[in-house]
């Protein structure tokens, strides 16, 4: 499970932080959570959950051999 943090950016600057599950901007604080050895950024705790629950066991292992196979690894 992951933790809450603060996000500290100066007011000029134009990078944005998007929730890796529903891709909402995230303007204050940021859901930080360490899934299957990445840091992701979500704008809920409920986004982490729906990420690991259905995410993942439905599109992770494909999005997995898409990365290795552009990377010129066979599975």
């Amino acid at each position: 499970m992951g933790h809450y943090e603060a996000m500290h950016v100066a007011w000029y600057e134009t990078t944005m932080l998007n929730c890796a599950l529903c891709g909402k901007i995230i303007p204050g604080d940021i859901w930080v959570a360490d899934v299957q050895g990445q840091t992701r950024f979500f704008c809920t705790p409920d986004c982490e959950r729906l990420y690991i629950d259905y995410w993942l066991p439905k599109y992770g292992a494909s999005q997995a051999n898409v990365n290795e196979e552009s990377r010129g690894v066979k599975a």
